[in-house]
């Protein structure tokens, strides 16, 4: 068998295998996660505290009540609020946090909260901002593409949400938003422990096959806002076997997006976020070959993701593709993959 053949197995194989992996995922969901469909929510509270009180150190939870509808029911639930976070979390940047909503078990029985606790919220920094409101919808597409091509990820689900002031002192606020699993979800949804004391940590204590596929989906999507080292924008997760598995999330200082506030740290030979700049391990181009053939089966379901996302303008669409083009153009040639990761790092970042 010529080499593209086996090449085309290959690559095939990992297509079902992507396939899957991604169905044992939905069914074992909890209700908020089990669908990609977008959902329409409203949260009632006293929203103008809220977005006052994020300065602080010791921030202030805000009872709420959330609601939804199944049919012609609308379901309300008791929960609680708190802004977090730490750029979009400040007034000077962001007019309104990104938020935890959190609900006690009797309340979520039986209701679209049940078995999260405690739950993300990444809501438009600037509500109202045309920019930033399709800065959500882009990095919520980010969050899917890594679920694509990681088996261990934060799940995500899209929503449209309405923030109601119970005292009607501000106007309500409609915006896209997502929520999002915190990583001490996913390690209890995979029986794995979360490792949150491992700062310092170098590229050999974890499993090279998830750093890899981690390390190329940086370059993907243009991320050199992470370190290993620093647990920055990367948590690690440990099996029963004591092996150690990277995860990574937050990605609205991308390249893909390409935010009006994001900036390359000043210690990088980059001026924009735009740059492609690679942090990871070094690899040769053997080293390479297993990630790149399991991004490019993804390919198809990679771009397809994109074109499914509500709201979402063609401008933007047309950025992304673009954006994305580039490095599949990069995966088709071995020596330029060899060539753009040559500011890689020996032993960590």
């Amino acid at each position: 068998m010529r080499s593209s053949q086996i090449l085309r197995v290959m690559r095939a194989v990992v297509c079902a295998v992507i396939a899957l992996s991604g169905v044992a995922t939905v069914s074992d969901a909890q209700p908020l996660f089990r669908s990609d469909s977008l959902i329409d929510v409203t949260i009632t509270t006293n929203l103008r505290d809220l977005v006052r009180e994020r300065d602080s150190t010791e921030l202030a939870w805000f009872g709420a009540a959330f609601s939804y509808k199944i049919g012609d029911s609308t379901v309300t639930v008791p929960t609680e609020l708190r802004a977090r976070g730490h750029f979009r979390r400040q007034k000077g940047n962001c007019s309104f946090p990104p938020l935890f909503v959190r609900v006690k078990g009797p309340d979520a029985r039986g209701t679209l909260l049940q078995g999260n606790p405690r739950t993300k919220i990444t809501t438009s920094c600037r509500p109202g901002d045309s920019d930033y409101d399709q800065y959500i919808l882009q990095e919520y597409g980010v969050y899917r593409m890594y679920q694509l091509l990681n088996p261990i990820h934060p799940r995500t689900r899209l929503a449209r949400i309405t923030y109601e002031d119970s005292a009607a002192r501000m106007k309500p606020i409609t915006v896209y938003a997502f929520f999002g699993e915190l990583d001490e979800e996913v390690a209890k949804e995979h029986k794995m422990t979360l490792r949150e004391e491992m700062k310092g940590a170098r590229f050999r204590d974890v499993e090279p096959v998830a750093l890899q596929s981690m390390a190329l989906f940086a370059l993907m999507v243009g991320n050199s806002d992470w370190s290993l080292g620093a647990l920055h924008n990367v948590y690690l997760l440990q099996d029963t076997m004591g092996v150690i598995r990277t995860v990574a999330y937050d990605w609205d200082w991308v390249g893909l997006l390409n935010t009006k506030y994001s900036r390359p740290d000043y210690r990088l030979p980059i001026k924009s976020v735009a740059e492609r700049y690679y942090m990871g391990p070094c690899y040769t181009e053997a080293d390479w070959l297993p990630s790149v053939i399991k991004f490019q089966a993804a390919k198809p379901a990679v771009d397809s993701l994109w074109t499914s996302i509500p709201g979402l303008t063609d401008n933007k669409r047309q950025q992304v593709s673009r954006y994305l083009s580039q490095f599949w153009q990069i995966l088709e040639k071995p020596k330029e993959l060899s060539r753009i990761t040559k500011s890689c790092r020996a032993e960590g970042n």
